[in-house]
């Protein structure tokens, strides 16, 4: 296998041969050396090759500057203002011209055969829009997400159990940490929805897809590795305010409205699932974590997506102009649903 050419646009050389099959976007926040590794990692891609794109998210730290010095061929994006992991992707969408796209967090290392992996499984399904990897938590080598599964709220998890095989199978969505497109999609279905900011946005945009008709795979063999939860730590209050206000912006969209009442007692019902093992008593970044707290922050997440229900009744109607729209929403959630005991909170040692 030859190594991955990295394609440079100002550079003068023979296009035709330097030509990527794939587009890489990279979107960063304060990754420290993390931004720099996983831009090394892709470099190291073998039997393809890539053009990469880096957008840096308004950082405060130094991740940006020093990865343009350790590595200059790459297009780098710069921006004051943070706009979220949707609006990242739509601007690096933009600059795009390969007609092969993926999207990545910052915080991931990319085995050398990936990029030829995911680009070979479309080439092999021309059916298939999207293709999933395999992700696996950096450090401890657990598969973190080998699909995606639902509650009946909507609530999304990922899969720990490992593929049967390294045959590549239908999912119905991608782990958002890193995503893999036809770039042409974007023109049937819209880009990422950029009201979303944080978390949900990629389970929104594959639900679109489902809508259209368009199929997602996940190849075992496309590999990556997560340091978890660095842009914003685990059990935040960011986190947990973010995902229930998008989660239920989403089913507003996408659900039925006979359906949406009981979203509420439903969403209670997980919470005490989720809860049977205790709560966390800190986040990952040490902050105290309390009951109370946590039930002030998942109301302030509900009534902020009251606020926004006006603003979201129009892309409804774009939803709802496909007559099997929520039959196929409901058969996707029965399809994928979450097992009871695949709830259970995955703890530090002390809870209450």
């Amino acid at each position: 296998m030859r190594n991955c050419e990295v394609y440079v646009p100002w550079e003068k050389k023979d296009c035709t041969i330097m030509k990527p099959e794939i587009d890489i976007g990279i979107i960063n926040y304060n990754g420290g050396e993390l931004l720099s590794g996983c831009i090394g990692s892709l470099k190291k891609m073998t039997g393809c090759t890539a053009a990469l794109y880096v957008l840096d998210n308004g950082s405060s730290d130094d991740s940006f500057v020093n990865a343009q010095r350790s590595y200059p061929e790459c297009t780098f994006i710069s921006s004051c203002d943070n706009f979220g992991y949707a609006g990242g992707i739509n601007r690096l969408y933009s600059s795009m011209k390969s007609p092969i796209v993926a999207f990545c967090n910052m915080d991931l290392e990319f085995t050398p055969e990936w990029g030829q992996t995911v680009v070979s499984c479309l080439d092999r399904h021309p059916d298939v829009w999207s293709v999933a990897s395999l992700v696996i938590e950096k450090g401890t080598n657990e598969i973190y997400s080998s699909a995606v599964r639902f509650f009946w709220d909507l609530f999304p998890l990922s899969s720990k159990q490992p593929p049967g095989s390294d045959d590549p199978y239908e999912v119905i969505s991608a782990y958002g940490a890193v995503m893999v497109f036809r770039r042409e999609i974007f023109n049937r279905v819209g880009l990422f929805d950029d009201d979303y900011f944080l978390f949900f946005e990629e389970t929104e945009f594959y639900l679109r897809m489902h809508v259209n008709g368009l199929r997602t795979l996940l190849c075992p063999r496309a590999r990556v590795y997560h340091h978890r939860s660095v842009s914003t730590v685990r059990y935040s209050s960011i986190k947990l305010y973010y995902s229930e206000r998008n989660r239920l912006l989403t089913a507003f969209k996408y659900l039925p409205f006979w359906y949406i009442p009981f979203l509420f007692p439903l969403s209670i019902a997980r919470f005490v699932l989720m809860s049977r093992g205790g709560i966390p008593t800190a986040d990952g970044g040490g902050k105290a974590m309390s009951r109370s707290g946590i039930i002030r922050t998942l109301l302030a997440a509900w009534l902020s997506a009251l606020r926004y229900l006006p603003r979201e009744w129009h892309k409804r109607n774009v939803v709802w102009r496909y007559p099997t729209s929520s039959v196929t929403i409901l058969q996707l959630i029965a399809r994928h649903r979450l097992r009871m005991n695949e709830l259970r909170l995955k703890l530090p040692p002390t809870v209450t």
